[in-house]
């Protein structure tokens, strides 16, 4: 009489052979995980930097708005430099001294405030902070400056060394590195432009 043996279970073959399939599903499913994270923190970092820059070019728009004559009697517009610009700006209590640069890819920004009377500016208390990463400008200008006579159209900027007294009305190109790999686009830049109201002769808000 013939005894049929039913063997259960998996070989070793088989065995092998779903472990290695199971280890290949669950790499897959781990660099899928990875890759929509990585993508997404590089969004949320594009999107940061630009809401950032944004914000950045418009205040110092705002801050140029309100410039006047420092505490000490200095003319309003200090230095106006293709990638530095210094003016005083009213914050409503002080006059202060405001420091706009471009060092190693970072805008900063330094503050001096009046001190002693009458008022003088001391630069070595200066207060400096990053308010701009990624900044992608390199050599190219970022701060150019226009006479009176600017109607936002036909008129080239000032040529360097600007004589501040001339200069009316400011405009920004701040470029800043795409972090987010969006295709095409290695960098973009957020322009803004304002009248120093004090300044002004003929030019609208």
């Amino acid at each position: 009489m013939k005894q049929i043996s039913d063997n259960s279970g998996f070989t070793l073959i088989e065995a092998t052979v779903s472990i290695g399939i199971f280890t290949m599903i669950i790499v897959g499913l781990l660099s899928l995980v990875s890759f929509i994270l990585t993508s997404g923190n590089s969004q949320s970092t594009l999107l940061s930097n630009n809401s950032q820059a944004l914000r950045v070019a418009f205040n110092i728009i705002k801050e140029l708005r309100n410039a006047k004559a420092s505490a000490s009697g200095s003319y309003a517009l200090d230095t106006a430099a293709a990638q530095q610009l210094i003016f005083y700006s009213d914050n409503g209590t002080t006059i202060d001294r405001i420091n706009y640069f471009i060092q190693n890819g970072v805008l900063k920004k330094g503050i001096t405030k009046p001190t002693g009377s009458p008022a003088t500016y001391n630069l070595g208390q200066e207060v400096v902070t990053t308010v701009q990463n990624d900044v992608a400008n390199g050599g190219n200008t970022l701060f150019y400056y226009y006479p009176d006579t600017y109607n936002g159209v036909t008129d080239n900027p000032l040529t360097q060394p600007v004589n501040v007294t001339r200069a009316k009305f400011i405009k920004i190109n701040l470029s800043v590195y795409n972090k987010g790999g969006v295709a095409n686009a290695a960098s973009y830049t957020v322009t803004a432009g304002g009248t120093i109201r004090n300044l002004k002769v003929n030019l609208g808000n």
